[in-house]
């Protein structure tokens, strides 16, 4: 099997079985309820609120005259989402008995697609056996220019882009973007939706042109409907021609070793939840198929001074030989097993990290393992032929209170090679990372929100390419992102986020102040040192636009902790890096994992 010729025949069959062509309300348990004790559903109203409430361009006062010129202009430019679509995520009908459940999960459902900012149901009695309900929903603002310069090497442009995230009110989105990070200079266009063939499952595609190639990713999948979907079903196909990039310690006569890669994978993974919402056991099972080439090892393996990609010299054999180790051809496909256990609930809080929106949080616990087994004659690295066992952990914890949240999550993946006549077993490729934060509002008008985070990552007897820093907006933040390379990493950040308020109904506005303290060890990366502790401090502006939205923009300016530290601040405009949200992920961590089931898709959210 090849992963190009497995893709099309697995994704038209399981979407088959799965019947994702069935209306939206197909995944609701089947349930005989003869008798409606909470009333039956008759009318539903659904009103999608504009953006800014403005009666139009008249007003009285200069200023107001202004504002209500800009905002009508922008609700009239904004098209609102589609009332059909908005129906479509619902989990009930007119004449469904109502359940309270039903109508929570909906509410989340609508708050978590990207296009919404706001979104509100309420069941009101209109007579003994009958009850209205009432969706009340607010758009985001969905076309975006996306502009973000760096300071930290000098003034330029990290990434730009104009995206529109809700195409004629469709769930569509259509965008263009050019990415220059370090090693990575993309320009790509990306399409998406939420919607495909007026169904729920979703559809990803982005292509373009990377500073050594191409890339392409597509991915469909079935995610599961909220606390109550039974099914779901993910498949997806991605390949990139790029770099691996290699920070150098201070002092070193080059600031980065790029080494070529390719990298081409694929998966097609279902799974089945059985039980009650809050007791959920979750199985699955699918194939996964990856291929790592280094096609231009080890004469294209390059040094980059300066951080400047546009001047690179061919590497000598020593810097050759540091990561020759994580520079060996592999490819395999592999059938993974899934199981875990989701005892999950969620609850709202305002404030934790927009500025003043809502936000789902989870709470609860989690813990799902996935073991996956090569299958015919796999390649693997410096190890050649033979075979593997991949194994992934994720275990999630989560409590709340009146006014604080905390959460913590622990992810393990790894490889184990069973021993053979000429060799014993052994293990290989283990990564692990442990994020910990306490939310604490600890004022009734919730003003202030003070945030406690651990993060720690690291990698032991790495084979494919593997490498942290602990500067960066996911380590130290007043040092650059490629600062003391290392194994391993410990974080400890504490910042308060202080609401300011709403600039006129336009947009939310607050302050953040933060410290980080942390350490890296070397451990056997190429490049790795041990920094010992490092600390820095820093201040910065926080901004939501349209008021209420969940996105927010940071302008930080940070300082690290050292004689003549202020000579080397950093500032950075960038979203927040401390998060309870989904989206984020820890760049460095995920460019080294293997190809295996999606775990995210199988826990859900």
């Amino acid at each position: 099997m090849t992963g190009s010729a497995a893709r099309p025949a697995a994704t038209l069959i399981l979407l088959a079985l799965l019947g994702v062509a069935h209306p939206a309300g197909a995944q609701r348990p089947a349930e005989d309820r003869p008798a409606c004790p909470a009333g039956t559903i008759g009318t539903i109203f659904v009103e999608n609120r504009s953006i800014y409430q403005q009666a139009g361009p008249e007003e009285d006062e200069p200023l107001g005259r202004i504002q209500g010129v800009a905002t009508w202009i922008a609700d009239r430019l904004h098209r609102r989402t589609r009332r059909e679509l908005i129906e479509s995520e619902l989990l009930f009908e007119a004449g469904d008995c109502l359940d309270q459940l039903l109508l929570d999960e909906s509410e989340r459902i609508l708050r978590s697609l990207p296009f919404i900012a706001e979104a509100d149901i309420q069941a009101v009695r209109a007579n003994a056996g009958e009850v209205l309900v009432f969706v009340d929903t607010k758009d985001d603002w969905t076309l975006k220019l996306d502009i973000r310069p760096e300071f930290d090497r000098g003034v330029r442009i990290g990434y730009a882009g104009v995206t529109e995230e809700n195409l004629w009110g469709t769930g569509t989105l259509l965008g263009v973007y050019f990415r220059e990070q370090d090693e990575q200079r993309d320009l790509g266009m990306q399409a998406r939706t939420v919607r495909l063939a007026r169904t729920r499952a979703d559809a990803v595609v982005s292509a373009g042109r990377t500073r050594k190639g191409v890339f392409f990713t597509e991915t469909v999948s079935y995610p599961f409907v909220g606390e109550i979907g039974r099914w779901a079903f993910l498949e997806s196909y991605s390949m990139r021609e790029g770099l691996f990039p290699y920070a150098t310690p201070e002092g070193s006569s080059f600031s980065t070793a790029s080494l070529p890669m390719q990298t081409r994978r694929a998966e097609a993974t279902v799974g089945r939840r059985f039980g009650k919402p809050g007791n959920l056991i979750v199985l699955g099972a699918g194939l996964s198929w990856e291929d790592l080439r280094f096609d231009g090892f080890p004469e294209d393996v390059e040094l980059v001074s300066l951080f400047d990609y546009s001047t690179r010299a061919t590497a000598d054999a020593a810097t050759i030989d540091a990561n020759r180790h994580q520079g060996a051809r592999r490819g395999a496909e592999r059938f993974n097993l899934v199981a875990g256990k989701r005892n999950i609930r969620f609850i709202t809080r305002r404030g934790l990290d927009a500025v003043t929106g809502e936000q789902d949080v989870r709470v609860g616990t989690q813990a799902l393992a996935a073991v996956g087994t090569t299958l015919g004659k796999p390649e693997l690295g410096a190890e050649g032929r033979g075979r593997e066992l991949r194994g992934n952990l994720s275990l999630f914890g989560g409590s709340a209170g009146e006014n604080w949240v905390f959460n913590a999550e622990l992810a393990l993946e790894g490889a184990w090679l069973p021993g053979n006549g000429s060799a014993a077993a052994t293990y290989r490729d283990v990564l692990a990372r442990f994020d910990t934060y306490f939310y604490l509002q600890p004022d009734s008008a919730r003003r202030h929100t003070v945030v406690v985070g651990l993060g720690a990552a690291g990698g032991w007897d790495n084979a494919r390419p593997f490498q942290l820093t602990l500067g960066g907006p996911f380590g130290v933040r007043g040092y650059d992102r490629l600062d003391f390379p290392a194994a391993r990493r410990v974080v400890v950040s504490v910042e308060d986020r202080i609401r300011l308020g709403s600039v006129r109904d336009l947009f939310d506005v607050g302050l953040a102040v933060f410290v980080d303290a942390g350490k890296g060890w070397r451990g056997g990366v190429p490049f790795g040192t041990d920094s010992g502790m490092r600390a820095a401090a820093g201040a910065g502006l926080r901004f939501a636009l349209p008021s209420g939205a969940r996105q927010v923009v940071r302008f930080d300016l940070a300082v690290p902790v050292h004689a003549g530290g202020l000579r080397d601040s950093r500032f950075r405009i960038s979203y927040d890096a401390t998060s309870l949200l989904a989206p984020l992920r820890d760049r460095q961590m995920q460019r080294s994992r293997g190809a295996g089931p999606s775990a995210v898709l199988l826990g859900g959210r």
